[in-house]
């Protein structure tokens, strides 16, 4: 006779394999979120070689990141600093950096799956470092200040960043960014490291200040413009200004990727989608976290990696590998550049093969 006790193990095995079963099914019947996004920008296809950000660190400094959301598993967050209110423990009293943060390295989660919420973060299996430096309600208004920006990088760079992700929303006028600025001269130092900067253009074009936003507005750093899904500009993307010692690859904004109704995570186990040329950055900072993970002698630390020849050579190859749209897309030199698009629409998997020949 068969034991009380082994009947109840077998029901519990056959429970948890219906359980995983049903979870298996939902992942592939529940679509993707922001398939247009990986597909547009060929992430999917460095995720269909296997590369998921392993062994890469992104340093995301902004509002702060929500590591509580079902998305995250807490062991991709490495190091937190709080440079507003100097709290502990991760939080985001502002949804910014939660969604960013989504973008990059969610899991896919039970919940979100019965939601009909399937995520897929772009280097899914990278770590984070955050460094909150912006104040609630700021984000949009280019918040935060000079000290405590560069106090956020320099956070980023002392825990080991191989990228770091800058969307603060600044005016040119906001910073003085000459030698006395101290976020320049941070970016300076992280950049001399070989760690790459990603900053988002702006969302001024509806009342444009003439040039892309500070940070991105420096040669070394990478500024990134927003399309929808149409590939079209987004209508708050900034436009790029070209000043007569501008030169190829440092016309600004570099590249264009997705940033119009990005869904991703938010604070308290929400979900959302939000525009902007922030989450343009994320995936930017995403196709160079998936760039390192093949190629990881680039990282900061690796042999390959020559400091601001390293950076320049990404920057070559984006520009060279770009997706020729909108103004661009009748023009066949691969140097071309629109003060919208830039050189183009990221490509990662182009940018991989570019890459394999040095």
């Amino acid at each position: 006779m068969i034991s009380r006790r082994i009947i109840v193990l077998i029901a519990i095995l056959v429970i948890v394999s219906v359980i995983l079963a049903s979870i298996s099914l939902m992942s592939i019947f529940v679509p993707k979120s922001n398939v247009w996004a990986n597909t547009v920008t060929q992430i999917d296809k460095l995720h269909e070689l296997g590369f998921d950000g392993s062994g890469v660190t992104i340093g995301i400094v902004d509002t702060g990141v929500d590591i509580s959301n079902q998305e995250f598993d807490a062991t991709s967050f490495t190091a937190w600093n709080d440079l507003i209110n100097q709290k502990t423990t991760y939080y985001d009293d502002d949804d910014h950096g939660t969604h960013l943060a989504g973008i990059l390295v969610s899991k896919g989660s039970f919940q979100g799956l019965f939601s009909g919420i399937n995520m897929q973060g772009i280097a899914s299996n990278a770590k984070i470092v955050v460094a909150k430096s912006i104040p609630q309600n700021q984000y949009l208004y280019g918040g935060g200040n000079d000290s405590t920006i560069a106090d956020g990088i320099q956070f980023c760079i002392e825990n080991d960043a191989d990228i770091i992700l800058l969307s603060i929303g600044m005016s040119p006028n906001d910073v003085d960014f000459d030698d006395n600025s101290e976020t320049t001269e941070v970016i300076e130092q992280a950049i001399r490291r070989g760690i790459f900067v990603v900053s988002s253009a702006g969302n001024d074009r509806q009342d444009d200040d003439g040039d892309v936003c500070f940070p991105s507005i420096l040669d070394d750093v990478i500024s990134v413009g927003a399309i929808s899904k149409s590939n079209s500009i987004s209508s708050f993307s900034s436009k790029g200004h070209q000043y007569p010692w501008s030169e190829h690859p440092n016309k600004k904004p570099e590249v264009v990727a997705p940033g119009e109704e990005i869904l991703s995570t938010r604070i308290n186990g929400a979900y959302g989608r939000l525009s902007g040329t922030s989450q343009a950055v994320a995936y930017v900072a995403g196709v160079i976290a998936l760039l390192l993970d093949a190629y990881p002698e680039y990282k900061h630390d690796g042999a390959k990696n020559h400091n601001e020849t390293t950076i320049q050579l990404f920057k070559e190859i984006f520009a060279k590998t770009a997706k020729k749209i909108g103004s661009l897309q009748d023009d066949n030199n691969e140097f071309s550049h629109d003060d919208f698009y830039g050189y183009g629409l990221i490509q990662a998997f182009e940018a991989y093969k570019e890459l394999a020949k040095y």
